[in-house]
């Protein structure tokens, strides 16, 4: 099942949420709902039909009713080119996001840019800082360049959505609190992180003014909870990289065990993998320049594309 958010003069320019399943186009979840159930929809009884994060915390019962009635429900699907359809962050609300380091690629790359080793502490646990859940873009959403830094960046992620709350969650059991995938693009300030990472705190102002997401979020029973997928990024439609997310030496597995010791994780957290070596301009010698275009593509999720803004100024 993928989940999709957008707007269109079909739902008054409101925000909704639109399912495809089996690769068919995506159609409305309201109307169908309303189908198949004989019923208006309630604004103040059934909210979670136009939140993703409402519906994510209805629990695994209503997510096998949506798929049912989704799939038996003959609804015409969304005609993008006669409705106006705007696609949207996939996530209204992000209960909380903690990005990881999980490929070693990418960590050996950055010890050698600093001309030291790899931490031995990275070895023994999944690290992870935590980024700003309320400063969210979508598909197409333009990244505003901060006024503070000199060096833009991208970095290419897939990201997971936790479905079900859990404390000291098991590693047999952590799947059982996947959700589902989407691609992120973890938009950085290079210039200020380093700064920021150098004084022992951070990385903050260098990560925090811009998170992407989309185009939509593919179910766990789709990709699995252990998703191999081919990512590539690219620039102004030149390949910048590519790798596997199979290719992380941390598993979600022990990311939600690891997150999950002595304290809560809810629906609605989002867990990014951190990039593939080679997948940001850091580890290139390369940074966006505004007005780039930058195409974020993962394997059986979809392409996220967002421009760089302008410089302050110019």
């Amino acid at each position: 099942m993928r989940l999709y958010r957008y707007t269109s003069n079909r739902g008054g320019w409101q925000p909704r949420i639109a399912i495809s399943i089996d690769d068919r186009q995506p159609i409305d979840l309201v109307e169908a709902w309303s189908n198949a159930n004989g019923d208006a929809f309630d604004f103040e009884l059934d909210r979670w039909l136009t939140s993703t994060l409402l519906l994510i915390e209805e629990g695994a019962a209503i997510w096998r009713e949506v798929e049912q009635v989704v799939r038996a429900t003959p609804v015409e699907p969304l005609d993008v080119r006669t409705e106006a359809v705007t696609w949207l962050c996939p996530l209204d609300r992000v209960a909380s996001l903690k990005d990881f380091l999980a490929f070693e690629d990418h960590v050996k790359r950055g010890a050698r840019r600093r001309g030291g080793e790899v931490p031995g502490y990275w070895y023994e646990a999944p690290v992870y800082y935590k980024g700003n859940h309320r400063s969210l873009l979508g598909p197409d959403d333009e990244c505003p360049w901060p006024a503070y830094t000199e060096q833009m960046d991208f970095e290419l992620e897939l990201a997971m959505i936790v479905g079900k709350r859990g404390r000291d969650v098991m590693p047999e059991a952590a799947s059982d609190h996947i959700f589902g995938f989407t691609v992120f693009n973890d938009f950085s300030a290079r210039d200020v992180q380093a700064q920021e990472v150098s004084a022992w705190l951070g990385p903050a102002k260098g990560k925090d003014f811009a998170n992407a997401f989309g185009p939509c979020i593919v179910t766990a029973d789709e990709l699995g909870a252990e998703p191999d997928l081919l990512m590539t990024c690219r620039v102004n439609g030149e390949v910048w990289g590519r790798g596997r997310s199979g290719d992380a030496r941390w598993t979600w597995t022990d990311m939600v065990t690891h997150v999950s010791q002595a304290e809560d994780i809810w629906p609605g957290d989002v867990f990014g993998s951190g990039t593939p070596g080679g997948c940001c301009g850091l580890d290139l010698g390369r940074q966006l320049e505004a007005g780039d275009v930058v195409e974020l593509e993962i394997e059986g999720i979809g392409t996220l594309r967002n421009a760089v803004g302008s410089r302050p100024g110019s």
